[in-house]
């Protein structure tokens, strides 16, 4: 499924209002951004793709959520004697050959450069993808409980700007009996943010027990099968 971008953005506008203008319209936007690549880098999604590799070239793009490497299947057959022994014929590649790759920013690079021409599954951990034109962007793959999550974190983000444009302004006065204290609000802002990333913390503890690993494992179990 998807969340549009816009949605969320009027979520946390919601539920925490501007203060003197901070957050700003576009302060919203990019910490729902900035929520959505957090809980993508806390509870990653499970991704497969097939990389082509081609005999004689070293390095090749990985699609644009990935995040980090799980697993890149096994070469198509074992190495006998300096020779691959696979579906495709006999691939001599020297006695001490052992393969290995290195990720580096959105490449992966083989070591040494391949001589055998083969297509691989590679499973990686992915970001939640940003798509669409400007003004209605969507979120690839994310979930309402997701989006829920991410707007914990959001929350989180904004009060605590909001906490940092105010900690220089305290105040406080007394006119007779009247008493006016504003020299807290900061702290009051700071309060409210850090219970908000103690609710974002827990909740994401969950994801990671007994959900995360019932999710491994069923694909893991299609991986094998």
């Amino acid at each position: 499924m998807t969340v549009p971008l816009a949605d969320l953005v009027s979520r946390l506008q919601a539920a925490v209002p501007p203060r003197d203008g901070v957050p700003s319209g576009a302060d919203y936007e990019q910490h729902v951004q900035d929520a959505v690549l957090q809980l993508g880098q806390d509870v990653p999604l499970r991704r497969t793709t097939e990389l082509n590799v081609v005999r004689g070239t070293a390095t090749y793009a990985l699609p644009g959520d990935f995040l980090y490497l799980i697993e890149l299947e096994p070469l198509m057959g074992p190495v006998q004697e300096g020779v691959i022994i696979g579906s495709n014929g006999l691939v001599p590649v020297g006695a001490d050959w052992c393969e290995r790759v290195e990720v580096v920013g959105s490449e992966i690079t083989f070591y040494p450069t391949p001589v055998y021409t083969a297509t691989r599954t590679l499973r990686y951990a992915a970001l939640y993808a940003l798509t669409g034109e400007a003004g209605s962007e969507q979120y690839v793959a994310l979930t309402q409980n997701g989006a829920r999550l991410a707007l914990l974190y959001a929350q989180y983000l904004a009060l605590t700007q909001q906490a940092s444009a105010v900690a220089g302004d305290g105040w406080r006065y007394q006119i007779g009996d009247e008493m006016v204290d504003k020299s807290n609000q900061g702290k009051g802002l700071a309060n409210q943010a850090n219970s908000l990333l103690a609710q974002y913390q827990r909740a994401v503890q969950a994801q990671k027990g007994y959900g995360s690993q019932a999710q491994a494992g069923a694909e893991a179990a299609i991986w094998a099968s």
